[in-house]
């Protein structure tokens, strides 16, 4: 059971995420088509910590293991959506696979909970980054800048 809490006016998520970079390009998704793009991963199950969770999310969504999961943020969102007041709060990883990834943009079906999901892939540099609606925004820039190279950090985004 997914850590996700949904009352008539407020809801909690809990989610892990997963950055891998590979000859200078970083792997972005997005689901069902939608406008903006954001970091591989989905949420915490109950009982799991969130390293337990990104490996999974990333073998369930990628399809490769993990050989290192190193947390290099934590990341507090509130925001509205359809009257609701929302809280999340992520876990970002630096992942590294057990193998060299084939570096090619592609989509697949998921099937999630008895629903069907379209997942597209992309590779992207930290320059072609900057034109990409990228979610949370301010992940997109620390990986234009270069600072997940720096150390955890904890973010509240209001």
């Amino acid at each position: 059971m997914d850590l996700k809490i949904k009352t008539e006016t407020e809801e909690f998520h809990g989610r892990t995420c997963g950055i891998i970079k590979q000859e200078n390009k970083f792997l972005i998704m997005r689901v069902n088509k939608t406008s903006y793009f954001h970091i591989p991963g989905g949420h915490i199950e109950i009982g799991e910590d969130s390293k337990e969770a990104v490996i999974r999310e990333i073998k369930e969504e990628i399809g490769c293991d993990v050989q290192e999961a190193n947390l290099f943020v934590i990341q507090e969102n509130f925001w509205i959506r359809n009257n609701r007041k929302c809280h999340g709060i992520e876990f970002y990883y630096i992942i590294k696979p057990k193998q060299q990834l084939q570096m090619i943009d592609c989509e697949k079906v998921e099937i999630d909970k008895g629903k069907e999901k379209l997942l597209e892939f992309k590779w992207v540099t930290s320059e072609e980054l900057k034109d990409i609606d990228l979610r949370p925004t301010n992940i997109r820039d620390i990986l234009i800048n270069g600072d997940y190279l720096k150390g955890l950090t904890h973010i509240v985004k209001k």
